[in-house]
């Protein structure tokens, strides 16, 4: 594909990345001098039978992130959509994915999984109390800038209160992140993404997912096993620790934590437990 020179009235410098569906570029506003990313779907790069789904995909992205406004969250400015191609311009994050991390350190230590789950839960308590359940949270999804603040992003399967776009019997996310609920087609609420948060936690501390297996055999163990306590692979995770992660990953969602705020409360104190030392005091909305 070639690159354009420019998207509406942004001119187009560089590629940022490939997304599943489309690229994404670094973008500029010569209008007001702002550095801006620009994810782009080419319509003709796709099946004619899933272009419309696709685009609506696209636009309930815009839709869902353009009513947030949080530093935890990459804003979204505008949405084009012309003949040929559709664009969601966004906020430019100076960084690289958690997962692009996770690659080169396959263990966190626990005062640098706080700083980033702390910021992730703050993103999550506010985008919440808007209405908005983000559905797909994983390490591709969660931008670190060059300075460790982190960027919540990718909301195309976001569940939001006025939304007909998704509705029960819908499975969307990705299967080693995904929670029981989704892969009964149940509703997603707001515990759906906290329990994504578990898994995500597990994998800092620990190196590995819960549940390391391909994508046939997840969907039976998600369901129906307990995974095994983060502290049988990491010696120094202590038993506080394994409950407040076990808990965040409970088959039924009214095990979980009720709220970003309550899980942020019980991880702080477990990784100091586990830790022997004071963190940061969380900054999380109710």
């Amino acid at each position: 594909m070639l690159i354009p020179d420019k998207i509406g009235k942004y001119d187009v410098q560089g590629v940022l990345g490939k997304g599943a569906s489309g690229m994404v570029y670094r973008g500029f506003d010569p209008g007001i001098k702002r550095p801006v990313a620009l994810k782009v779907i080419a319509k003709d790069s796709l099946d004619p039978g899933d272009l419309e789904y696709v685009l609506s995909r696209f636009r309930h992205e815009a839709e869902a992130v353009g009513r947030l406004t949080h530093p935890r969250i990459a804003a979204i400015y505008e949405y084009i959509e012309i003949d040929d191609l559709a664009c969601i311009v966004m906020e430019l994050v100076n960084g690289k994915s958690l997962a692009h991390h996770l690659k080169e350190v396959t263990q966190y230590g626990f005062k640098d999984t706080w700083e980033i789950i702390r910021q992730v839960l703050d993103g999550l308590a506010y985008s919440h109390g808007q209405g908005v359940v983000h559905r797909d949270l994983k390490p591709a999804n969660i931008l670190i800038n060059d300075d460790g603040r982190i960027k919540i992003t990718d909301f195309g399967v976001a569940r939001i209160d006025s939304s007909t776009l998704t509705q029960v019997g819908d499975i969307v996310g990705t299967p080693h992140y995904m929670a029981p609920e989704q892969f009964s087609g149940l509703e997603a609420t707001n515990r759906t993404d906290l329990y994504q948060v578990g898994v995500i936690v597990y994998e800092l501390v620990t190196g590995q997912r819960p549940f390391s297996v391909n994508n046939v055999e997840i969907l039976r163990r998600v369901v129906n096993e307990r995974p095994a306590n983060p502290s049988t692979l990491n010696p120094k995770v202590a038993w506080q620790l394994d409950w407040v992660i076990q808990k965040s990953l409970a088959k039924d969602p009214t095990e979980r934590f009720e709220s970003a705020r309550e899980f942020a409360e019980s991880l702080r104190g477990a990784l100091e437990e586990s830790m022997g030392g004071a963190l940061a005091a969380a900054s999380v909305a109710a």
